[in-house]
């Protein structure tokens, strides 16, 4: 009987574990997707010669670069954007700009669940996108 209860914790842990890796990998490729989004956008307002819109729709939780469908984020993460760009006709909407030159209006995008948080930055003068950790809260 011992040896059954045992089991039963050393399975509980194990699957305790599994799901918080499992959760802190969704939240890295959910910032890795939004990373590549904005490079994406960058990408398109360079080679159209245009400036081009990547969207976060706090709302329904989503994400979208130009031409692409819109992207869901992890139902438990938190979203949080900064950005200088002008604000979006439709309340909710966040958006992060990029101009022909590569450059863009620049802001950062935070998710964050439990203790961990990640943050998507993107430099105004160059339009470079990087992803790094958030000291925790």
């Amino acid at each position: 009987m011992l040896a059954v209860i045992v089991l039963i914790a050393i399975g509980a842990g194990v699957a305790a574990v599994s799901l918080h890796g499992r959760s802190r990998g969704q939240l890295q490729a959910a910032a890795q997707r939004v990373a590549a989004g904005l490079r994406d956008t960058r990408v398109r307002a360079m080679a159209t010669g245009k400036p081009q819109w990547f969207t976060v729709d706090l709302r329904t939780r989503t994400f979208a670069a130009p031409g692409r469908t819109p992207r869901g984020l992890p139902a438990g993460a938190a979203l949080n954007v900064t950005s200088a760009a002008q604000g979006s006709t439709q309340p909710g909407i966040a958006r992060i700009g990029y101009f022909p030159d590569g450059s863009s209006s620049g802001g950062n995008i935070t998710l964050s669940e439990a203790h961990r948080s990640l943050r998507v930055d993107v430099d105004w003068l160059t339009g470079a996108v990087t992803v790094s950790r958030e000291a925790a809260r």
